[in-house]
């Protein structure tokens, strides 16, 4: 019985290192963005997610990935506000500290980094980015965009997808 625990042990570990590699995992590499009902931009919200939230592929249909959150919910993103999740096996507690946090992945994804906005920020003295943040603010109601889509025939309503 003893020789047969070490074959046990290994093959178990094999089992789940398959499923580590076999299971696709997302974050959330935009600031904000929402699990939808269906692949389109105008579905109506599932849930709300933020930079830094991990998903679990489970389907795909085109460009966007149907994922699923730790509690379970389920919902369609679109591929551009996701990026997979890379396993570092070898990661130590220390490593883990070193890692990025949602702000930095949410400007890193737009070109950005703390080091280049503050760049940018010295050489433009004077400049304010008060606007910007304002626009950030802008919510715009989805019948809104679904009637601004159809009036212009945009993508689902006549034009290119």
């Amino acid at each position: 019985m003893r020789k047969k625990t070490p074959i046990v042990i290994l093959l178990t570990c094999l089992i789940v290192t398959a499923i580590l590699w076999a299971a696709d995992t997302y974050i959330v590499r935009v600031k904000t963005s929402s699990l939808r009902s269906s692949p389109k931009f105008y579905a109506s919200t599932v849930l709300a997610i933020k930079a830094g939230d991990r998903l679990e592929k489970v389907a795909s249909e085109g460009d966007w990935i149907q994922v699923k959150n730790a509690a379970g919910a389920t919902g369609w993103v679109h591929k551009s506000a996701l990026e997979p999740k890379k396993f570092n096996l070898l990661a130590a507690p220390k490593g883990l500290q070193s890692q990025a946090t949602a702000d930095e992945v949410a400007l890193a994804s737009k070109g950005f980094n703390k080091q280049v906005e503050d760049s940018y920020r010295s050489k433009n003295k004077g400049i304010s980015f008060v606007w910007v943040d304002k626009m950030l603010l802008i919510k715009i109601p989805l019948n809104q965009a679904v009637a601004f889509l159809k009036e212009g025939k945009l993508g689902d309503f006549g034009g290119a997808k």
